[in-house]
Parts: structure tokens; sequence; C-alpha cells
């Protein structure tokens, strides 16, 4: 048997459309554990796939197509809310875009009809196709409003839309085709993935300066909060001077992973040229030579200014101080989540990056692209997928506790957490996890490091794989190539 069964999908559709139809099923493929084989015309009579217009036979499966959809994706508009219909699937309510109303499926003996456009719908969600037609409006750069996107409108934020479109495809393949179901499986025998990542914005967060500020600013509030001034003041006196040393607190982190057996990305800060001179940590002879020794042979990427997601030769600049301590960095988030999906990845393709993990929501937890698994992004303008992997950002830490955010307490931010690794392990999918190292500070952010920590065991314990983001890259490529 083979190991990724060869599955014959027969497109019958306009030529501009092809390469888009092609990036969907071959996303669905990869999660499916398939090798998909393209055939473009009519009729193929051993098609186990269609997808076009009205075939002239049966085929085991059929997913609808209207004509009409190829010629909106040319139009470059967004699509009318009004025609976002709804149905449930496994118990989850989902939108279904360029399709009609009523059941999902119908069901003969032999064959399947997927009613609903799951390669379109899928499409739109993965191009970030809503942020690309705003973003043309001449909207500043920096972050995507989480306010303006169809997730936010109809709270499917933390519904992985496109896993579960793809659940309802091996839904129809259980039906149909039994001799194609794989496992689906992660690092061998894990049922889902879950990456850890640190994003180090402050190598050494705690100068004199900010000691200095923090007492400052207590004591000049104290009236107005008195319990949580007191704690502060008290909590920074005795925390700041008898316990606190970057450097400890850093080999901890890697210490407990270690403990864990679980590894993680660390992501560097690399420009000089920001504001805050703790930031221009990169440039510091001792902060690099305490890289060097406690990272030296971590997973290590770039933490891209704001600047390097959208100009070329910052990132390059930045990419090159970077390896100047010896690292060689393929993995990028940037810095503030700052990000233009087509400009970006057509940079980090150019600079050579292997994988981003940019894509998500700062203001809350949840799927930006409608995906929790890699994927590789898609080039409107060439009609392509970029070369480069995006390993979805799921949740941060600072998006949990910042007021500005969800706002939520250690307790509320482990009920999250847990809900989202059952539903990774529902779909056998992945989680991804962001921990600044300065949420692990026991007076500012106390209970959030340890339940960094709690997470992690009970994604084990659950049969989840907690890895690196160059793990999880290195294992998709294998099932991409």
């Amino acid at each position: 048997m083979e190991r990724y069964p060869k599955i014959n999908i027969l497109l019958n559709l306009p030529e501009r459309y092809i390469p888009k139809a092609e990036f969907v099923l071959r996303t669905y493929c990869y999660i499916l554990r398939l090798n998909p084989t393209f055939i473009y015309g009519t009729h193929f009579e051993a098609a186990h796939i269609y997808y076009g217009t009205r075939p002239k036979r049966d085929y085991p499966i059929c997913i609808k197509f209207h004509p009409e959809t190829a010629e909106f994706f040319e139009r470059r508009e967004l699509y009318p809310l009004e025609k976002v219909n709804f149905c449930s699937f496994n118990g989850n309510h989902l939108p279904f875009l360029f399709s009609e109303g009523g059941s999902i499926f119908s069901l003969t003996q032999d064959s399947c009809i997927l009613r609903k456009d799951i390669v379109a719908g899928a499409f739109y969600f993965l191009t970030c196709w809503h942020e690309y037609i705003i973003s043309g409006l001449g909207l500043p750069r920096g972050r995507v409003d989480y306010k303006e996107s169809l997730q936010y409108r109809w709270d499917f934020t933390e519904t992985p839309v496109v896993d579960i479109y793809c659940q309802i495809l091996l839904y129809a393949i259980q039906r149909v085709l039994p001799e194609y179901l794989r496992d689906i499986a992660w690092q061998g025998n894990r049922r889902f993935a879950v990456s850890l990542s640190h994003d180090i914005d402050y190598w050494r967060y705690w100068d004199a300066k900010a000691v200095s500020d923090t007492y400052r600013y207590n004591f000049h509030t104290f009236l107005k909060r008195p319990l949580n001034a007191s704690y502060k003041l008290i909590g920074h006196y005795l925390h700041k001077k008898h316990f606190y040393n970057h450097y400890r607190r850093l080999r901890g982190i890697l210490q407990k992973e270690r403990e864990l057996k679980v590894k993680s990305t660390w992501f560097l800060l690399a420009s000089g040229k920001f504001e805050d001179p703790r930031q221009n940590y990169i440039d510091d002879m001792v902060y690099r030579e305490e890289i060097i020794d406690l990272l030296g042979q971590e997973d290590v990427g770039l933490h891209g200014s704001p600047e390097a997601a959208f100009d070329l030769d910052v990132l390059l600049e930045e990419l090159e101080n970077l390896r100047s301590l010896g690292m060689n960095p393929t993995g990028f988030r940037t810095h503030y989540l700052h990000f233009d999906y087509q400009l970006s990845f057509a940079n980090l393709e150019a600079a050579g990056i292997k994988y981003d993990s940019t894509l998500g929501y700062w203001e809350n937890v949840g799927f930006r692209a409608g995906i929790s698994v890699p994927f590789y992004p898609f080039n409107i303008e060439e009609n392509r997928p970029f070369r480069v992997l995006e390993i979805p950002l799921i949740v941060m830490d600072t998006t949990l506790y910042s007021h500005k955010a969800m706002n939520i307490k250690p307790h509320g931010g482990k009920l999250t957490l847990f809900r989202l690794i059952k539903v990774a392990a529902k779909y056998q999918c992945h989680l991804s996890l962001l921990w600044h190292n300065t949420s692990f500070d026991p007076v500012d952010y106390p209970g959030w490091g340890k339940l960094y920590y709690k997470t992690i065991s009970n994604a084990l314990r659950n049969g989840g794989w907690v890895t690196s983001l160059k793990d999880i890259y290195e294992e998709w490529v294998t099932l991409s190539y």
C-alpha cells in the first residue's frame, strides 16, 4: 500500500481559475495525506474527484462549481455578504461562499455531490481575500483590522473553516472512496501538532531606567490604585533586587522545555534602529555572546522590524545582522504582526525565507486565514502559490491578557487554550503558541508563565506532538513534495 496514494482530480474550469483550484485541492490533499494528479477537460474515465461545470457522467465525488465564480476573482471585489449562507457540519455552523442554500451533500449509492463549493470558499479564506480587497482602498500599513474581518462579523474566529471544509471532503471520501483513507497523523503517530515560539522583543527588559520608570509610575498613581500600586512596588523591589536575571530566566525556559521533551522557535530582533534602546540588543557585545551561548543550537528565526515586512532591502539587512551571530534563520515573524499578505510574502520569497508565522490576529485568538495547518499562500498577481510555507499564528499571550485585546485572566486563558487543544485533537490539526519571554515575569504577569507549561503538558497528555516551527516545516514539506 502506498504511503500517499495517487488520487485523480478532473478539472473542467476556465483557464485562469485552474491554478486557484489546484492550490486549494493540493492543500486538502496534503492534509488528507493524498497525492493528487490533475487532469483537465470534460471527461476522464478514471477520475475520482470532479470539479467544474455540470459533468456529462457521474464521478465518485463531484464538487459543484458555478461559472461566475471564476469571473468574480478576476473582477477583484468583495463577496456580497447577503450571499453567504450557513450550514451545520459536525457540530459547527459554517459559512459557505459561492454556493446555493440547502444541504451540503447529495448522496447516491456510488457517488457524492458536494453542493457547497468548498474550493472557491477556501480560496477566499486562504488568500485573505477580504483583506486584499480592503487594502486596495489605500489603508495605512500595519496590523490588519480584526473588526473588518468576516470572522469577527459572523463570530467564527475560533473555527478553522478551511480545516472543516477539508473534513467535508474527507466525509465524501469515506462514503464513496474508502480505499483512499489514510491516517492523519503527525510525527508518525501523534494525533495533532502544537508549535511553540518566543518573540524576543527585549533580551533584557528590566534595565535601570525601566525599573525607575515603574517605581515612579506606581508612586504617582498610588492614590488612584493603592492595592495594585502597592503590589507592584513591593513585588518589583523584591523581585528585581533579589531574583531577576534575564539570562537565568531565558535559560530556565529552555531547561523547562527540555524537561518536557519539547522544542521551540526563538524569533530575534536584528534591526538595531529601534527607538527603545533595549530592543537594539543585536548590537550589544555582551548580549550577542549570551545569544550565541543560549540559542546557538536552537531554531532561531528573524523577528523582523515592521519595515522589514514591506521593504526587501531592510529584510535582507536584518537577516545579515542575524547571520553575523552564526545563525541560519529560515523562519520569519514580523514585529507587531505588521504584514501585507501579497507584498510581504513576495519579499520573504525573494529573501529565501522558508517559513513564516505571522498570519494571526492581534486582538483575538483564532484563524486569520481560516486554517490551522501549514499552507503555501497564494500570489494573486502571478496566479501561483508562493514558495514560502505559512504556519498560521493562532494564539499569542498578549492577545489573551492585554486590556486592548481579549483582556482575560490566566484561568480564562487556560479555558481558551484547552478548548483549542480539543479542537486540534478533534480535527487532527495544528495549534501554534507564541509566548514572549517577558510574559514569564511573575510580578507583571502572574500565572502566565505557569499557564504556558500547563498548556504544553495538556497537549502532551492528549496525544499532541509539541515542537518547534522548524520541525513543523520539515514535517509538512514531506507531504508537499
